[in-house]
């Protein structure tokens, strides 16, 4: 009778990891698009255009944690990166892909042949099944920076391995890069008509000088930014004085900014990554129509990893413990065993 029990007891655990292992690698990923906001270009508009921004995704390195755990938790994270950038990817369609920095958690300090393999794991977490124009900003944990010195080779090969200009135009939208570490930026060229981008890694127009420099260099319609991992938007007037920084959290409507809107926004794009120590990740959804006279901006929240982590290592303790204990009661049941045919008597024995 309780080996009948013990057997139906590990026939419902099975059965409820197996569950867990469903909902938690492949349920809650398709279930996380029903709360998107609806992001679909208007069917009489044949010039919009989506665009789609990848922030901070820090791919784990090789130095962060030894191996073979750094196996497991690169393989991991790696999983979850491409698992919820392919969801986003079906379910907006970009046209454009804009990837904000900080690609990689140990790119400033990698060795060459490191850098490169983590290249190569950028692209196959980030792959596209179709033509698509991909704008690739340096972060400081790319090519240093921020708690320590620039990486010269590292900006260099940077610059080698993702050979952009620093202006990409797409249709009537131009993009122009600007780098927040070393303080470069292009100009706009006279005449310019377009729809004018300015992307960074790092926030610009809390700088109150060098965003000044950019903006009167670029007159950019809007901006965007990754670095501090958070969802938000800032605003300055057009004599460039603050106005006021208003968080985008999930659940809230889709942010409109017109063309002829007088203030200057920046929009804060969130970290793509469970590791940055927030709950609140996603890929930054931005949508031109009606000939780019209005942007439509909202966040593709992505599922929180920890909690279903935190579940699969309950289920390890539970089965260490049971095992533990199985192995433990049949060691003693059998010392017990033993002990008791030590001290019988024989029925009949001669003297």
């Amino acid at each position: 009778m309780l080996f009948r029990r013990r057997s139906l007891a590990v026939k419902y655990f099975i059965a409820v990891f197996f569950g867990a292992v469903v909902y938690n690698e492949w349920f809650v990923y398709i279930a996380q698009s029903i709360y998107w906001q609806n992001m679909k270009c208007p069917y009489d508009d044949k010039y919009c255009t989506k665009l789609m921004f990848i922030a901070d995704p820090q791919i784990q390195g090789e130095m962060a944690v030894p191996p073979p755990l750094s196996y497991l938790y690169n393989w991991d994270s790696d999983r979850y990166l491409d698992t919820t950038f392919k969801i986003a990817l079906k379910y907006f369609k970009p046209d454009v892909l804009v990837y904000l920095g900080d690609l990689m958690d140990e790119g400033s300090i990698a060795t060459m042949t490191q850098f490169h393999s983590y290249v190569r794991r950028l692209s196959n977490i980030f792959e596209v099944p179709y033509p698509i124009i991909q704008i690739w900003l340096p972060g400081d944990n790319d090519i240093g920076g921020e708690n320590e010195p620039i990486r010269e080779d590292k900006l260099e090969e940077f610059n080698k391995v993702f050979n952009q200009p620093s202006v990409i135009t797409y249709r009537n939208i131009s993009f122009y890069k600007v780098n927040g570490i070393t303080h470069s930026f292009p100009h706009a060229k006279e005449g310019d008509d377009k729809y004018r981008i300015v992307v960074s890694h790092y926030p610009l127009l809390w700088k109150s000088v060098f965003g000044k420099q950019v903006n009167d260099a670029i007159h950019p319609n809007i901006y965007f930014c990754a670095h501090e991992h958070k969802s938000k938007y800032f605003i300055k007037d057009k004599n460039f004085r603050n106005i006021f920084t208003r968080s985008i959290r999930p659940g809230d409507d889709i942010l409109n900014i017109d063309r002829n809107e007088e203030n200057i926004y920046e929009i804060y794009v969130p970290t793509c990554s469970y590791r940055m120590g927030t709950d609140t990740i996603g890929y930054g959804a931005a949508m031109l129509v009606h000939n780019n006279h209005h942007l439509h901006y909202t966040v593709l929240w992505s599922p929180r990893r920890f909690p279903s982590l935190f579940a699969y290592a309950v289920f390890l303790v539970i089965a260490i413990l049971y095992t533990f204990v199985f192995c433990l009661s049949r060691i003693i049941l059998r010392c017990m065993l033993v002990k008791n045919s030590d001290t019988t008597q024989p029925l009949l024995h001669t003297s």
